[in-house]
């Protein structure tokens, strides 16, 4: 090596630069031979490839008959449909830690809810309705919990607890929550993934279940001018109103695509009251108005995002201005009376950095909160409708990432209330946070029997009753003692 080392330069003067490299590497080569190092590197490559191959060989289990287990393969990745034995079964039940609920009523898994205008409550099920017909009255509250100062609304909030068990009172995941204003009882309606409707009434503790869409039921409200009626809004693109009385759901609305391609289907996303009309929207950005006595007729339309509409907010006060969310960060304030069927501009644009789960105003219109997919909420100060009101008054951080198998989280304000909001939240122990504007925590709702995340959450409108929907079809209700007794 050291003759390697030390060639003169004179010996290659007149030798290129590839023909002294290769002169190298041949001297090179022919050094390491004598020396053996390549002999043993083959030596060792040959030994680690045999080593290699024995560790890849499996050992095949002795195939024992009914014991071996066929290989588990993605359905979804295969674009092939679910296997049987994952729909809803006909003699399934629902269960709570404390009692068995049976189901009233199952419909088989069909996709043609969509076209059923009528559904009716199966005759079996009579006392059940009148029961809850009766419990559907509602009574002027003695105090109000929503209307409380500041001081005292907190100390009630930090009395609340679970009093009872958690209740299974849907098939799958819980997608959206409404509480009755009834103070004969608590009334609770939940909407899940698979599209149908649970109703449940404490005072009897009973509860059905009925199939009513196609898909999951992202909004659901009682009637604020009729006690009897039920609204619910499906990503099958329906609305349907159920009537108590009458004992029937009916198609009050169907969405019909507007985008470029007739090829995708459109869906409804959310409802809100507008008088006695309903405002819709729907997944291709826009917003229909219906009549609800003119079931499925559409009486103005606007386009107002160029992507899903995720919730749609009626102003309290100032009735003629409507709040939208959408899937590409905006929050959008439209004057109905503008609505033509030409794309409208907005009145005022609150923009955000990334998509959007909800926005929704306060009780008297004063605030606005927002959640949003950047991990924050958003307060807004909407007194006077202007171009400031459009710069939040205050960020709070808060993490809205609630993966696939949870329902999206939807900041909202306490009923009767401009300052507190509820949410749900991604903090362990599992909890229900209530804010003020100020973005300071005034409670957390937690219990050691609450085990899973709350992402749906409702607030009865004139008592401290707050109920919380999970992943699994379960309610979890806080409450003062003396209000489930």
């Amino acid at each position: 090596m050291d003759d390697i080392e030390s060639m003169s330069d004179d010996e290659n003067e007149h030798l290129t630069y590839e023909q002294q490299r290769e002169k190298r590497m041949k001297k090179n080569e022919e050094m390491l031979d004598i020396l053996g190092v390549n002999q043993a590197a083959a030596t060792l490559v040959n030994s680690l490839e045999i080593q290699t191959t024995q560790s890849k060989r499996k050992i095949k289990p002795k195939n024992i008959p009914g014991t071996v287990k066929p290989s588990r393969r993605s359905l979804r990745l295969a674009n092939l449909p679910a296997p049987e034995d994952n729909h809803l079964s006909e003699e399934s039940i629902l269960t709570s830690d404390s009692h068995t609920i049976p189901r009233s009523h199952d419909y088989p898994y069909e996709s043609n809810f969509k076209n059923k205008s009528s559904i009716s409550i199966p005759e079996e099920d009579s006392d059940f309705v009148e029961k809850l017909n009766d419990d559907l009255a509602i009574k002027k509250p003695v105090n109000d919990f929503h209307v409380l100062p500041s001081h005292k609304f907190v100390h009630v909030l930090k009395s609340l607890d679970m009093y009872t068990p958690s209740l299974k009172v849907c098939e799958k995941r819980i997608y959206s929550l409404a509480i009755h204003p009834s103070e004969t009882s608590l009334i609770v309606a939940a909407g899940d993934l698979r599209g149908n409707i649970s109703l449940y009434n404490n005072n009897n503790s009973e509860l059905r279940e009925y199939r009513l869409h196609d898909a999951p039921v992202n909004c659901i409200s009682f009637c604020t001018w009729d006690p009897y009626k039920l609204f619910s809004t499906s990503h099958d693109g329906t609305v349907r109103c159920g009537d108590i009385v009458k004992r029937t759901f009916d198609i009050i609305y169907k969405t019909e695509w507007k985008g470029q391609s007739s090829s995708k289907p459109n869906h409804a996303t959310w409802h809100t009251e507008f008088e006695r009309n309903l405002l819709i929207g729907s997944g291709t950005g826009h917003v229909d108005m219906v009549d609800t006595r003119t079931p499925d007729k559409i009486i103005k339309t606007a386009w107002c995002h160029e992507r899903s509409v995720r919730t749609v907010h009626c102003h309290p006060v100032e009735k003629h201005h409507f709040l939208t969310s959408s899937g590409i960060g905006e929050v959008s304030l439209w004057d109905i009376r503008n609505v033509t069927t030409k794309k409208i501009d907005p009145v005022l644009k609150f923009e955000h950095p990334k998509s959007l789960t909800s926005a929704f105003f306060s009780a008297s219109g004063t605030k606005m909160v927002s959640t949003c997919n950047d991990d924050n909420i958003r307060i807004f100060n909407t007194t006077i409708l202007n171009s400031s009101a459009t710069k939040p008054i205050n960020v709070i951080p808060h993490n809205n990432h609630t993966g696939r198998w949870l329902s999206v989280f939807k900041a909202k304000f306490n009923p009767g209330r401009d300052n507190e909001f509820f949410v749900g939240s991604m903090i362990s122990p599992k909890r229900i946070q209530v804010y003020n504007c100020a973005g300071h925590v005034l409670h957390n709702l937690m219990n050691p029997n609450m085990s899973t995340y709350c992402s749906v959450i409702e607030v009865h409108p004139t008592q401290a009753i707050y109920v919380g929907g999970n992943g699994s079809g379960r309610l979890h209700i806080f409450s003062t003692k003396q209000q489930l007794t």
